[in-house]
């Protein structure tokens, strides 16, 4: 699986990096600073955590760890809160 992340060069978790930089950038310079960055690494082919732009913004090691889907689990903790509490689906059988 580890192998099927690394293949999108981190573009996967580039949702979790939108949200760090929207404070510092602003919803649309961030966005629109992702776009132009996955669009530059989905043409030379290499990973996100290498974009010059991004390097320019953020060390290298922020990055990274920005862009690991594994430390990445989105809305996952609030949707098992949700489920838990009984606010998800009714359960079957």
């Amino acid at each position: 699986m580890r192998g099927n992340l690394t293949l999108t060069g981190g573009r996967i978790a580039s949702e979790r990096l939108s949200a760090h930089l929207t404070p510092r950038l602003g919803k649309s310079a961030a966005r629109r600073l992702l776009d132009e960055a996955t669009a530059r690494t989905a043409r030379t082919g290499r990973p996100l955590d290498s974009d010059p732009e991004l390097l320019d913004l953020l060390p290298p090691e922020e990055l990274r760890a920005l862009l690991d889907p594994a430390a990445y689990t989105g809305a996952a903790g609030a949707l098992v809160d949700e489920a838990l509490a009984g606010g998800g689906a009714e359960r079957v059988g």
